[in-house]
């Protein structure tokens, strides 16, 4: 079994880490989840604010602002009595939340699409068009933040038009517990392609009362999420390795396209290709379509 690594591991800080016009606590913040990123924190290791303060070489007060950052974005826990932790995710409890999430969000997308008013397409798509304006790529940790709340607001609205309390509750429930872990996929790609592509697909479908259609999206928008999200958190070392099988088990998208009725191409106009995730292996050879 592998050593954990102490927090004495990370780098002191000096004036070489800081940038002309980055605060301490922000300095603190970047170094951490460099740490965190590059595997040099390990997942479940506990941050001694003591050794931290004396590795930077300073205060504890703007350390522990840095740890509440890290906290808000997702990378470290705070654990009661024991202090900071680095995140440990189980690959098992993040899946089956992935899972219910395409359940849940392609049922209250459809009842939605039916219950829906004009009021409700304006007022999501002045929320979309918000959310639109910030790049695809390469985005700021403050632009992240801000698309984050937008896109909370995007779904909660959504949800509000199925005009069924115990469904926007339901829906709304599941979206907060999965929110950390895009906060921690988005503060590690940077990439809101195939977010821009699908929320605006969803949009498209809700406007045209299309409900099947809005259903359907819902999930596989949430299934290529949880397969991006896993492929890259498992690739940063966060997380077990989940097979794409486990992660499609409820997700429409490689039943689809092992032989359903319809295949995907005729129900999502694909995104870019180079910012699609790799496409499940189909678990039964692909049956003819009937006339």
């Amino acid at each position: 079994m592998p050593r954990t690594k102490s927090a004495s591991t990370l780098p002191a800080l000096d004036a070489a880490g800081m940038t002309e016009h980055e605060s301490l606590p922000a300095t603190i913040y970047r170094r951490l989840r460099e740490a965190i990123l590059s595997g040099n924190l390990r997942p479940g290791q506990v941050l001694k604010q003591e050794e931290l303060a004396k590795q930077f070489n300073t205060s504890r007060v703007p350390l522990r602002e840095a740890l509440q950052h890290l906290q808000a974005d997702g990378f470290v826990v705070l654990r009661p009595r024991r202090g900071y932790a680095v995140t440990a995710l189980d690959s098992q409890e993040v899946l089956g939340i992935l899972q219910l999430r395409m359940l849940i969000e392609g049922y209250a997308g459809y009842v939605a699409t039916r219950t829906r008013t004009q009021a409700d397409v304006r007022q999501i798509e002045a929320t979309l068009r918000e959310m639109e304006k910030f790049p695809s790529r390469d985005l700021t940790q403050a632009q992240i933040g801000r698309w984050l709340v937008l896109n909370r607001r995007f779904h909660d609205q959504l949800f509000a038009a199925s005009r069924r309390p115990d469904v926007q509750q339901l829906a709304s429930n599941m979206a907060a517990k999965i929110d950390p872990y895009i906060m921690l996929e988005l503060n590690t790609t940077h990439d809101l392609v195939d977010g821009h592509h699908f929320h605006r697909e969803i949009f498209e479908a809700f406007k045209a009362g299309d409900a099947a259609r809005v259903s359907v999206l819902s999930r596989v928008h949430c299934e290529l999420t949880a397969r991006r999200f896993l492929s890259v958190l498992h690739g940063k070392g966060l997380l077990l390795e989940v097979s794409e099988q486990q992660v499609t088990d409820l997700g429409p998208a490689a039943a689809l396209e092992a032989g359903g009725t319809v295949g995907l191409p005729d129900i999502v106009a694909a995104p870019p290709a180079a910012t699609m995730p790799p496409k499940p292996r189909s678990r039964a050879p692909k049956t003819a379509r009937s006339a």
